[in-house]
């Protein structure tokens, strides 16, 4: 785990904020970290408001119906393919829907923990409740990042945590967010199948 730099100096958002760019900065180049900076947001975007988009515009989905669903996903995480499905969507473009969302979540998770970490007291806090959680478990060890798979799954660390948990770990970042993509797909049809069972029972 990471040491955790504590520091008195920067009290509101916007110093926090500006003190981790600098330290973006004191470790590469300047021009290389605002360019990391803006592929990292560029990155966020893409999968959060582009690809629902032209999801909605390729299956015809409603503008109202891509918003309520990319909120959902925020809000109630897999849980959030029932939605999906009351709204009539097909089971595929739920899984699609969801999964570009959570992928742009991973992104920005792993993305703040790497520039605030150091210089964030809250996501020092953060870090540290995941951490007592997670790094007692020898299979996180043992298997890597293919231990993110089941990680998403669990309450508590989900899909908010499971990115903090491949950075605790320092897995290398195409894999984790391969593998968390694939405990986020797998579960979001887990959770279709089930609200599909219970509709076929109830009717």
């Amino acid at each position: 785990m990471r040491k955790f730099i504590y520091s008195r100096h920067y009290k509101s958002s916007t110093m926090i904020r500006v003190a981790a760019v600098e330290e973006c900065e004191r470790k590469i180049s300047p021009e290389a970290c605002r360019l990391r900076i803006a592929r990292s947001v560029g990155s966020v975007i893409l999968f959060l408001l582009v690809v629902p988009h032209l999801l909605g515009l390729a299956f015809g989905v409603p503008l109202p119906a891509v918003f309520t669903l990319t909120m959902s996903t925020l809000l109630l995480q897999a849980a959030a393919a029932v939605v999906g499905l009351g709204l009539g969507l097909h089971p595929a473009v739920v899984l699609l829907f969801l999964t570009s969302v959570a992928v742009a979540v991973m992104i920005g998770i792993l993305e703040i923990c790497d520039l605030f970490a150091e210089r964030s007291r809250l996501i020092q806090r953060l870090l540290t409740k995941i951490d007592a959680k997670t790094g007692r478990i020898e299979y996180l060890k043992r298997y890597g990042a293919l231990m993110l798979i089941p990680i998403i799954w669990i309450p508590g660390i989900a899909l908010y945590g499971a990115p903090v948990v491949a950075w605790l770990f320092q897995y290398p970042r195409s894999t984790s967010l391969l593998c968390m993509a694939a405990g986020w797909a797998i579960a979001v049809i887990a959770v279709m199948a089930a609200a599909l069972g219970l509709v076929s029972l109830a009717f």
